[in-house]
């Protein structure tokens, strides 16, 4: 009993074990078989990532070319270089799985295993995305440094500028002339009058003014605006406790 009851446990996990690994292989076939017909199109895709990194390559070596400072430009070398050198090992991996020349069909041997072929050209690819932010990174913090630089020297200028205004000679004004000179002008003494009254004139004279004012005085007790306002004035005065 005990030795047929363990040679059907073995049995059991024998066929266990069977399965298991069928299912396994089933995964792995599958998968690779997929990668098998997927190829063309995914070739073709990472061409023009190595195209498409040429380019950006070169884009890179222009905005490099227009910065002015020394330290500036080898702060972002360094990260170019390793760009290119990525770009260079991705083309070289794809060459090594083409067939040569201008043909972009894979090697058969290469399409069997495109699946893991893939894996290592998306690393590359990936590592090379990495570099490019790090260097995007790096040349967008010195142009905000410049810009900042740029700002301040501006802010230098324009602290400068009311300086040099106030120390431009304004035009002297009128009260600014010399006080001789302006003595120099006014008469040295008053004109003479032209008539001389006498004492009766000017009692005369002064009667007729307050005549007049007499006059003036009444004529506003007449006006009718003057009388309404002395009568809403009294009004007022009568209706206030």
């Amino acid at each position: 009993m005990s030795d047929s009851s363990s040679r059907q446990w073995i049995l059991v996990l024998a066929l266990t074990a069977l399965l298991l690994s069928l299912a396994i292989l089933a995964q792995i076939a599958s998968r690779y078989t997929k990668a098998y017909l997927d190829a063309p199109h995914e070739v073709s895709a990472f061409l023009d990532a190595v195209d498409s990194s040429i380019a950006e390559n070169e884009s890179y070596d222009r905005d490099i070319a227009k910065i002015q400072r020394l330290d500036d430009k080898l702060r972002l070398g360094r990260p170019l270089r390793d760009i290119q050198k990525g770009g260079d090992a991705l083309r070289e991996h794809l060459n090594a799985l083409l067939v040569g020349g201008d043909d972009t069909r894979l090697r058969n041997g290469a399409r069997i295993l495109w699946a893991s072929h893939r894996r290592q050209l998306e690393e590359k690819v990936r590592r090379l995305d990495l570099l490019r932010m790090r260097f995007l990174v790096i040349h967008m913090g010195i142009i905000a440094g410049a810009a900042t630089e740029a700002a301040a020297k501006k802010d230098v200028a324009a602290r400068r500028d009311p300086e040099k205004s106030a120390a431009i000679p304004v035009t002297p004004r009128l009260s600014g002339l010399s006080k001789t000179f302006v003595e120099g002008i006014r008469p040295s003494r008053p004109l003479p009058r032209l008539t001389v009254q006498t004492t009766g004139q000017q009692e005369h004279t002064e009667g007729s003014h307050r005549k007049g004012w007499a006059g003036v005085v009444m004529e506003l007790q007449r006006s009718p605006l003057l009388k309404e306002r002395h009568a809403s004035i009294e009004l007022a005065m009568a209706r206030s406790p």
